[in-house]
């Protein structure tokens, strides 16, 4: 189990080893695959053809914009033009369920090389020996804050203590659950939707996005909309009473930190990070804003799961 107080940050490369988009995979995405689910959206639902003629032509507008703004970021690059917030977060959900319909967890796992989150799970849970060690699990002092659309952790770990315990499952649902909801679990800009287990109306995980896009996209919050939310003053909790904290898969953008008030809030904590792919020019660049004079944060050129072999 682990006892010590730990935060892990997620960013886009956290969700990457199970089949969800990086920042320039959604772009391209949005840019080149989105006009055929938008299409389907059009014809089962819009009779007029004259609507349809002016949604498809902002459809276009829309996807032409974002690609000779050459902007990397969708989130950025809407806070920038709001007139696109509507369709924009209708092709961000529509390709992030696309990632979860495509994708897989634990063996399965398009890059199950880099599969983090069974290491984790196997930390979290490697003195669990009898049918009612399920109890024990919020012992662990392990949160997460990501900065993620998809679900792929939260399903994982409820399915993972779910058929851990399977034999009791049945008799012990409730209990699970709460479990489940002691180790907090925020997603900063809002989820393509809840999960069976997480509330009604739900999005099952793995649905194909092509019947049920639509109606979840207004879950999404970009940039700035979700600066003084609950979940964001929760997050913010989070951090000043860890005593490390880990940044997987994240790109360490300004208005993510600045929107956890970081460097700001850092106090004692030992910083963690990946920089997978980055030049050690680049690497002092984004820990220069964690620095403080009683520590020097670690980020390491390492994948979330070498990360976490190494320094969990």
């Amino acid at each position: 189990m682990i006892k010590t107080k730990t935060v892990l940050v997620l960013g886009a490369g956290a969700s990457y080893p199970y089949g969800l988009p990086l920042a320039k995979e959604l772009r391209k995405q949005i840019c080149f695959e989105f006009a055929p689910y938008f299409e389907k959206l059009l014809e089962g639902r819009e009779r007029n053809e004259w609507r349809r003629k002016e949604q498809r032509e902002h459809l276009q507008e829309f996807t032409k914009a974002f690609f000779k703004s050459s902007d990397r970021s969708i989130d950025v690059w809407l806070v920038k033009n709001p007139i696109f917030t509507q369709i924009g977060k209708q092709a961000i959900s529509s390709m992030i369920l696309n990632g979860e319909h495509k994708g897989d967890l634990r063996e399965k796992a398009p890059h199950h090389d880099q599969d983090w989150y069974s290491y984790l799970w196997q930390r979290m849970t490697d003195e669990f020996t009898q049918p009612d060690d399920y109890k024990h699990f919020s012992e662990n002092e392990v949160d997460f804050i990501t900065f993620n659309y998809d679900r792929s952790l939260d399903q994982f770990l409820y399915e993972s203590l779910t058929y851990a315990f399977y034999d009791v499952y049945s008799n012990t649902y409730k209990e699970i659950i709460e479990q489940l909801n002691k180790r907090r679990l925020i997603h900063v800009y809002g989820q393509i939707g809840p999960l069976e287990w997480q509330g009604s109306p739900n999005l099952p995980y793995g649905k194909d996005p092509n019947s049920v896009w639509p109606r979840f996209a207004s879950h999404l919050k970009i940039i700035y909309e979700a600066e003084h939310t609950s979940e964001v003053e929760e997050a913010r909790k989070l951090i000043q009473k860890a005593q490390r904290i880990f940044f997987l898969g994240f790109g360490f953008a300004k208005e993510n930190l600045e929107i956890l008030q970081i460097p700001n809030i850092l106090e004692s904590q030992k910083i963690y990070g990946t920089a997978f792919g980055l030049t050690s020019i680049e690497i002092a660049k984004i820990s220069a804003p964690l620095k403080k004079q009683s520590y020097k944060p670690i980020i390491k050129p390492l994948n979330c799961l070498q990360l976490l072999r190494e320094y969990l």
